[in-house]
């Protein structure tokens, strides 16, 4: 089966319900036969030049037969078999390799139908000694064109039709017919009924595990889909629709090699929402929680963006990830996203609003470069200090010269 066959849900649903009714081809909906086609145009290209090939072969080898039965009927086969046989032949092989859909199928009966009928022409009306060969062996060519072709029963019948037709108006206009030529002509026609039954059932199982392979892609998509979500689900948290802890940690890992790699600079923000337990207990647990998704929601917006992530750490504590951020530019950010969710009013419950505030702590890569672990327990203890400090506060993580955080750092809400 190729992939990417253009499968869309309608299709999916389509390809189920012919799973479960098993309908002949003839009854499938318009957009699963277009998609059988696409399947088998590659492969069947293939197939019908390389069996047009040895056709015209065999069609060239059996001037040796009419050769070997006499000048008169070498000298009337050689017109028709170069001049007709041969020509539709390199025709239907082109087509094959570079027409359409409809042009293989023609052009390929074309060539059978001529090959054929100029056999059955010249066992009949020029070689008579030599009708059973010659009827012969156009009787075995068309039996195995129906066997090997790959072409839809209705077509090889129709081919088929018409070949044994064409046979029979030959041997209608053949003087002198008899009892002999009779039975020859009825064996062909029988072996060739016969031989449509072939096709018949393979094609019908082929059909049957086109339908299954589609059924079975279908199920490949969904289950990676499933997958893909349950992927999701598990690196992401529950509660806020952010990344979780260990999506946080992957993440973080890959950007901290990249940093150091780069020479780049990396920020970590922690970030704890003050008096929460307070919060709780005055509001109800369920506020709680509908206060630590509108803040997830407030520091997306201010701090998210190429390069930068904010996920929950746990309980009321969140993480943020800036690649390629200096350290004015981070507390810029940090403080940004502090102010406002001071200036937002959460809901509580019953058309009440209240207001909640958050504390941070911020450290940059080249002042903890050991490990990212590192880098988490300098940020984490810049949220310590700005608790520390009174709340409400973006805190810097010591920069180890003595000298005070800036002031913006230090500004209530």
């Amino acid at each position: 089966m190729r992939p990417e066959l253009g499968l869309t849900p309608d299709i999916d649903r389509e390809i189920e319900l012919l799973a479960e009714s098993g309908k002949r081809f003839g009854e499938w909906p318009r957009s699963i036969r277009q998609l059988w086609r696409a399947e088998k145009l590659h492969r069947r290209r293939h197939e019908l030049a390389f069996l047009n090939a040895i056709a015209l072969a065999w069609s060239l080898v059996s001037l040796a037969l009419d050769y070997s039965a006499g000048p008169e009927v070498l000298a009337a086969g050689l017109p028709l078999r170069l001049g007709i046989v041969a020509p539709l032949y390199l025709l239907a092989i082109a087509m094959a390799l570079y027409g359409g859909w409809y042009a293989q199928r023609w052009t390929s009966i074309a060539a059978v139908l001529a090959f054929v009928w100029v056999g059955g022409y010249l066992g009949m009306h020029v070689a008579p000694e030599q009708l059973a060969e010659y009827v012969m062996a156009s009787g075995l060519l068309l039996a195995m064109g129906i066997a090997v072709l790959p072409i839809r029963v209705p077509w090889l019948a129709l081919m088929a039709g018409l070949t044994v037709a064409g046979l029979w108006a030959i041997w209608l206009m053949m003087p002198g017919r008899g009892q002999e030529e009779l039975v020859l002509m009825a064996f062909v026609t029988v072996t060739t009924c016969v031989s449509l039954l072939i096709p018949a059932r393979s094609a019908r199982i082929k059909d049957e595990h086109f339908i299954y392979a589609l059924r079975a892609q279908i199920a490949s998509r969904q289950l990676m889909s499933a997958n893909e979500q349950l992927r999701a689900l598990s690196d992401h948290d529950d509660l806020t629709g952010l990344p979780n802890r260990r999506n946080l940690e992957r993440v973080f890992d890959e950007a901290f090699r990249t940093s150091v790699a780069a020479g780049t600079d990396l920020a970590v923000i922690m970030i704890d929402v003050d008096h929460f337990k307070l919060f709780n207990d005055t509001y109800g647990h369920v506020a709680g929680d509908r206060t630590l998704a509108q803040i997830a929601r407030t520091l997306e917006r201010s701090i998210c963006g190429p390069g930068r992530m904010v996920a929950r750490y746990g309980g009321e504590e969140f993480i943020a990830v800036l690649d390629g951020t200096e350290e004015q530019s981070a507390l810029r950010i940090a403080d940004g996203a502090r102010r406002a969710i001071a200036d937002r009013r959460v809901s509580v419950g019953d058309r009440r609003r209240s207001s909640v505030t958050v504390s941070m702590g911020v450290t940059l890569r080249r002042r903890a470069d050991r490990s990212p672990l590192s880098m988490i327990e300098r940020a984490d203890a810049a949220l310590y200090e700005a608790k520390e400090a009174g709340r409400n506060i973006v805190r810097l993580a010591g920069r180890g010269d003595g000298k005070p955080p800036p002031a913006i750092l230090k500004e209530q809400a």
